[in-house]
């Protein structure tokens, strides 16, 4: 006997994921959970606009910091969008003739963009880092090409990890309607196990770099602590107090972060009854985690906010301009990557 997205099933009746197709009917969970990954994942891509938006047109973010929280922010925006268009819909109407390929390439894409994101997130994480622990240094390490090619990079080892969950037999993942998340697809009735092997090592790779991404965070804080209350410096400093606010926005994500990454873990994409309120509230938390990150942007930075809220308000940071079009800054967090 088989057990089958809440139910049991003979090796007979198995097909080959049913558990990526709909129930044929909507229940009132159903309709919950559907529209709160609707509305979460539609707030999350309107506030990425947003930061996008504000990372072009204000020159506090024409920096490095500025690259690779853009580029963090692409990667959700695309992973919010396939929420939002995909699994939202199937959740509200659970329709029972999704083909299989729907339900795989769902989590493959989404898998792409937001672990790139969460990998570009780490980024700005020793971003922050250096340029408090290093600021003479900081121009040095964070080129324009170097930022191109770190972004470059990142992304494409995502991608190329990707087609593992695909290329190694029985380890697919899709996203199942029924579940309300991405769970594992058994390829035969008798196999041993109810989870990807390749899915559980993505996983675990995952939330052992949001924990690193928190010791970089705690080392960050211990160093302002140490600048403002050992050394009595940068009380009145504006570039170490806009530093402070870049090294707040980075690390606020990390506490639903790493409660998402924690539920994903345990929940370990299985099919069953059992672990769906685990899988839930990964899911969820995890939406609510790119909302976060990108109101984050808003609340810490008071230059967004008075472009919001004055009509009148034009910022652009002061900065001297050579002939040649070359821009002199004043402090590590200014650096303007621009040759």
């Amino acid at each position: 006997m088989l057990m089958f997205g809440g139910g049991y099933l003979n090796a007979s009746t198995f097909v080959y994921g049913s558990e990526l197709r709909g129930r044929g009917y909507t229940t009132r969970e159903d309709m919950i959970i559907g529209t709160l990954i609707f509305v979460l994942a539609t707030a999350a891509v309107f506030l990425d606009f947003v930061n996008l938006y504000f990372i072009k047109t204000l020159e506090i973010f024409h920096n490095a910091f500025g690259w690779f929280w853009a580029s963090r922010t692409v990667g959700e925006i695309m992973a919010n969008i396939f929420h939002a268009g995909y699994n939202a819909p199937v959740t509200l109407l659970q329709p029972q003739g999704i083909p299989i390929a729907a339900g795989l390439m769902s989590y493959v894409l989404a898998y792409i963009f937001a672990t790139g994101s969460c990998f570009m997130h780490s980024v700005v994480s020793l971003n922050r880092c250096i340029a408090v622990f290093s600021p003479v240094k900081y121009k040095q390490i964070f080129t324009t090409k170097r930022c191109i090619l770190t972004i470059v990079i990142m992304w494409i080892m995502v991608v190329l990890s990707a087609p593992l969950l695909l290329v190694f037999p029985c380890n697919a993942i899709g996203y199942s309607p029924r579940q309300y998340e991405y769970i594992f697809v058994k390829c035969s009735p008798d196999l041993w196990r109810d989870f990807s092997i390749v899915g559980t090592v993505f996983n675990c790779a995952c939330f052992l770099l949001c924990s690193c991404t928190v010791l970089t965070d705690m080392a960050t804080l211990g160093r302002i602590v140490y600048i403002r209350k050992v050394l009595k410096y940068g009380s009145k400093d504006k570039n170490l107090r806009r530093d402070i606010r870049f090294f707040a926005q980075t690390s606020v994500q990390n506490i639903t972060m790493i409660i998402a990454t924690a539920t994903i873990v345990l929940a370990n994409n299985r099919s069953h009854e059992g672990s769906k309120v685990l899988q839930v509230l990964g899911f969820n938390t995890l939406l609510l985690t790119h909302v976060n990150n990108a109101l984050s942007l808003i609340f810490f930075n008071p230059e967004v906010r008075r472009r919001i809220f004055s009509s009148k308000s034009v910022l652009m940071a002061p900065s001297s301009v050579a002939p040649t079009g070359r821009v002199f800054l004043r402090s590590a967090s200014d650096v303007y990557i621009r040759d």
